[in-house]
């Protein structure tokens, strides 16, 4: 992801939620997955410098309201891909920071 695609970055973040959920027996199902890809292109749909959250920060807010589960997800729990997927997201964050 050279440049920001937000299907791909919403895509790899719910994989991301949905295999760190598996893993830990967390039951879950595929209407809560879709709920959470919109509330992430929702924050991340509009331009950088009006964003508020992270993308931890988002998921662990939809996994508490959502599956009533106080689960603190870092970067890491979501996998490679999604973890370069916010590495990715920050760095692009930044420049747009810097060029404001």
């Amino acid at each position: 992801m050279k440049s920001f695609d937000i299907e791909y970055f919403t895509s790899t973040l719910t994989i991301g939620v949905s295999n760190f959920l598996i893993k830990n027996n967390i039951q879950f199902n595929e209407t809560s997955l879709n709920k959470l890809k919109k509330e992430l292109t929702k924050e991340f749909g509009v331009n950088f410098l009006k964003q508020s959250k992270t993308p931890t920060q988002i998921i662990n807010i939809f996994l508490k309201k959502e599956l009533k589960k106080n689960i603190n997800l870092t970067p890491q729990d979501l996998g490679d891909e999604a973890l370069n997927s916010i590495l990715n997201w920050g760095i692009l964050k930044s420049k747009a920071f810097l060029n404001e």
